[in-house]
C-alpha cells in the first residue's frame, strides 16, 4: 500500500483527509434519500454510464468482463457473463469517479511510479530480465485480452485507487478494547447435545399428488425449459489435408531472407550469469547482513572458486540458480538498468563488482560479448523455412476454406456433402447441441458458438479457425426454445418437488423437536423417543466445525445461551436445520491474549479499513449521481444482460 506523505507534508495530508471525510460524511447523509439514475433521455443506447464528461459504453463493459473471465473455470459462459457484468459495471464507475475525485485533490502517480510497478510483475522483469516488448505484448494481450496502453492505463488507475485508499484509511484504528473482545468472542467455547435434521431424509416422506405436481410445474416451468438446440453441417480443413501441396526451395528461402533483413539483424548483446541475492521486503539491517554474504561470496569468485556452484549454493534467483546462474544472451533494454550497464561494461570472462538494483545484490559474470551483426543466410536458413510453411499452410487452408464457402454460396440448394466432395473434402454433421456445448472437432471455440447460432438454415459462414484447422459451416438444423409437457419431464419435476417439500418437512420437524425440548427433560431421551439420534459436540470456538457440515459460526446461540438452555430451530443451510442445548461453556484462555493480540489487532484494523473504504466510494458515486456528474442508463444495463440471458 502507498503511504503518500512525509512528515513535512503533514498539512496537506490533514487538507485531503478532511476532503475524504466531507465526501463520507455527506454520503452518510444523502444515503437516507432514494437516488435514481438520472435523466438519461439523451444518452445512447449504447452507453451505460456518463461521468465527468466520459462515457462508460457496452463495448467497455464487455473487454472488462472478458477481461476478468478469460481465465475462469467457466470461460465466457454466458450464465456466467450476466451474473458479473453489474458488479463490473460498478466497478467500473467506482474507478473513474475516484480517478476524477483524485484529479481534483492533485493525486497522480508518476510515471517512474508506474515503471517501478512493472519492475515488481515476476513473468515481466523476471529477476531483473526484462522479456522483451514482443513477449511483454503477447503476454498481456493472452493474459487480459487488453493492449499494452489499457494494461498500462489499469494499472495507474490500480496505483491511483491504491493512493486514495491510504489517505482515506490511514485515520482508521482499533481500540485496546475492540481488540479484546475480539480475542474473548473467538475463544470462548460451547459444548452442546445436537440434533441433525437433513432434508434428504425426508424426501421419500413427501407426499405427491398428480394435483401438487401439476401446480408445482405450472408455478415452476421456466426451470425446465428447453435451451435452443442447433444442428450444422460442416467441412474440417487440417493443415495436414495441404501440406503435401507446398512447395519451398532455396530461391523462395533466400528471397523472403533478402525482404527481411531487419528481423535477422542481431543488436549488441552480452550472454552471462548471475548470482542473485534478494532484498526485497527486508529491513535494513537484514540487507547489511545479506550485503555482508554477498561480499563474501564474491571474495570467493574473485580468489577463482567456481561461479556455477557458487550460484548453485547462494542465488536466489529461481529461473537460474540451479542452471549455474546462466542467463544467456541479454540485449540493451532487456534488463533493469543497474544490471545492463554492469554487464555491458565488462569483458568477457570478468566478473563485476556488487551490483545493486531493485532486487537485490548480484554478481555478474560476462562469458562472451557480440556486437550488432547480420545473421548469415545459413544461420537462420532453417528459421526461415519454418515461418514460410506456416504461412503457405495457412494460406492454403484459407483458399480451399473459401472454395467450399463460394461452393455452396453460388450453388444455395446444393448439399454439403457434394460441394465438399467435388473438391476431395468429406462433410460432417453434428449432433443437436446447446450454446457452449464442447463438440469434438470445435471444443470450446466461442467463434464457432457464436456463427452456429447466428445462421438460419441452409446460411453458410465465413471459415473461422478451430482448434484443429479451419472450418466452413453451414446451418442445418434450428430447434427453438420451449417449454416442454409435464410428461416430457415428470420425473425430474417430481424429483424436484420432493426436494422441495422435503426442505418444510426437516424444517417444520426441527421447529416441532426444539418446542418440545424447551419444555424440559433430558434432550437425548426426548430425541430417542422422536425417533431422533443426539449427538454430544466437542468443546469448540466460533472458527471449529461442531459437525459434519455443521460450522461453530453458525450457532452464534450457543455462546450465548445458559447451560441447560435449549435453542430455536437453527438453519445451518436450506437443507439442515439443527436444534441444541448447551452443555457448558468455557472462558477464553487470558494467558493466550499476548500471543494473539498483534494479529487479531491487524485483521481487524483491516476489516475496519475495508468498510471505510467501501463507504467512501459508494457514498462519492452517490454525490456524483445527485450532483448530476454521473449518470446511469439502467435501460442500457438491461439490454446488454438480456443477450447473455437469453443464451443461458
Amino acid at each position: 500500500m502507498f503511504r503518500l506523505f512525509s512528515k513535512g507534508r503533514q498539512t496537506l495530508y490533514k487538507w485531503l483527509l478532511g476532503a475524504f471525510l466531507g465526501v463520507m460524511a455527506i454520503g452518510m447523509v444523502i444515503t437516507l434519500a432514494p437516488i435514481g439514475g438520472g435523466d438519461t433521455s439523451q444518452v445512447q443506447a449504447n452507453v451505460l454510464a456518463t461521468i465527468g464528461g466520459g462515457q462508460i459504453t457496452t463495448d467497455d463493459l464487455q473487454r472488462l468482463v472478458q477481461s476478468q473471465m478469460r481465465n475462469s473455470p467457466s470461460g465466457l459462459n454466458a450464465k456466467y457473463v450476466a451474473a458479473v457484468a453489474t458488479s463490473a459495471l460498478d466497478e467500473m464507475v467506482i474507478e473513474r469517479a475516484m480517478g476524477i475525485e483524485a484529479q481534483r485533490l492533485g493525486i497522480q502517480v508518476a510515471p517512474q511510479e508506474l515503471a517501478q510497478a512493472l519492475q515488481t510483475i515476476p513473468w515481466l522483469y523476471n529477476n531483473g530480465k526484462f522479456i522483451g516488448v514482443e513477449a511483454y505484448q503477447n503476454q498481456i494481450e493472452q493474459t487480459t485480452g487488453l493492449t499494452v496502453a489499457q494494461f498500462e492505463t489499469q494499472l495507474r488507475q490500480r496505483m491511483l485507487l491504491d493512493k486514495v485508499r491510504s489517505i482515506v484509511t490511514d485515520g482508521v484504528t482499533v481500540t485496546p478494547a475492540e481488540v479484546h473482545e475480539e480475542f474473548v468472542r473467538r475463544n470462548a467455547k460451547a459444548k452442546i447435545d445436537y440434533v441433525s435434521f437433513d432434508s434428504s431424509q425426508f424426501v421419500s416422506k413427501v407426499d405427491v399428488t398428480p394435483a401438487a405436481l401439476e401446480d408445482y410445474f405450472k408455478a415452476n416451468a421456466s426451470a425446465y425449459k428447453v435451451p435452443e438446440e442447433r444442428r450444422v453441417s460442416y467441412v474440417l480443413i487440417t493443415p495436414d489435408r495441404v501440406q503435401a501441396q507446398l512447395t519451398l526451395d532455396d530461391a523462395a528461402l533466400r528471397q523472403y531472407y533478402a525482404q527481411h533483413l531487419s528481423t535477422y539483424r542481431v543488436p549488441e548483446r552480452v550472454k552471462c550469469a548471475h548470482i542473485l541475492f534478494m532484498t526485497t521486503g527486508k529491513s535494513a539491517t537484514e540487507v547489511t547482513t545479506i550485503e555482508n554474504t554477498a561480499k563474501q561470496v564474491l571474495a570467493q569468485v574473485k580468489a577463482g572458486a567456481d561461479f556455477a556452484e557458487l550460484a548453485k549454493k547462494y542465488s536466489q534467483d529461481p529461473g537460474s540458480a540451479q542452471k549455474g546462474g546462466e542467463l544467456g544472451w541479454v540485449v540493451r533494454g532487456q534488463t533493469v538498468k543497474e544490471f545492463e550497464n554492469a554487464a555491458f561494461s565488462i569483458k568477457p570472462g570478468q566478473v563485476s563488482d556488487l551490483v545493486k538494483t531493485i532486487y537485490g545484490f548480484h554478481i555478474i559474470k560476462v562469458e562472451d560479448k557480440q556486437s550488432a551483426h547480420l545473421q548469415t543466410f545459413d544461420e537462420v536458413k532453417e528459421q526461415i523455412r519454418q515461418t514460410l510453411e506456416r504461412q503457405q499452410t495457412a494460406a492454403a487452408e484459407q483458399a480451399l476454406a473459401r472454395q467450399v464457402e463460394n461452393e455452396l454460396k453460388t450453388n444455395p440448394q446444393e448439399e454439403m456433402a457434394a460441394a465438399a466432395s467435388k473438391l476431395g473434402l468429406q462433410a460432417q454433421e453434428t449432433q443437436p447441441f446447446k450454446y457452449n456445448d464442447v463438440l469434438p472437432d470445435f471444443g470450446t471455440s466461442e467463434s464457432f458458438a457464436n456463427l452456429a447460432f447466428e445462421l438460419r438454415v441452409r446460411e453458410v459462414g465465413d471459415p473461422i479457425t478451430v482448434p484443429k484447422g479451419l472450418a466452413v459451416i453451414q446451418g442445418a438444423a434450428i430447434a427453438p426454445e420451449h417449454i416442454p409437457t409435464l410428461d416430457d419431464v415428470r420425473a425430474k419435476v417430481e424429483q424436484d418437488y420432493r426436494s422441495r417439500q422435503s426442505l418444510t418437512l426437516a424444517a417444520d420437524r426441527a421447529k416441532e423437536f426444539a418446542a418440545k425440548a424447551k419444555s424440559g427433560g433430558d434432550f437425548k431421551q426426548l430425541a430417542k423417543a422422536a425417533g431422533l439420534e443426539a449427538k454430544e459436540s466437542q468443546d469448540f470456538t466460533r472458527q471449529d466445525a461442531v459437525g459434519p457440515s455443521i460450522p461453530g459460526s453458525e450457532l452464534p446461540t450457543a455462546f450465548t445461551l445458559d447451560p441447560g438452555q435449549t435453542s430455536d430451530a437453527v438453519s445451518i443451510n436450506p437443507a439442515l436445520t439443527v436444534v441444541f442445548r448447551v452443555i457448558s461453556h468455557t472462558p477464553a484462555d487470558e494467558a493466550q491474549f499476548a500471543s494473539q493480540q498483534p494479529e487479531i489487532a491487524e485483521e481487524l484494523l483491516e476489516r475496519k479499513r475495508m468498510v471505510a473504504f467501501e463507504i467512501y466510494q459508494q457514498n462519492l458515486k452517490q454525490q456524483m449521481m445527485r450532483s448530476g456528474e454521473l449518470k446511469m442508463n439502467d435501460a442500457a444495463l438491461k439490454q446488454f444482460l438480456s443477450q447473455y440471458q437469453n443464451r443461458s
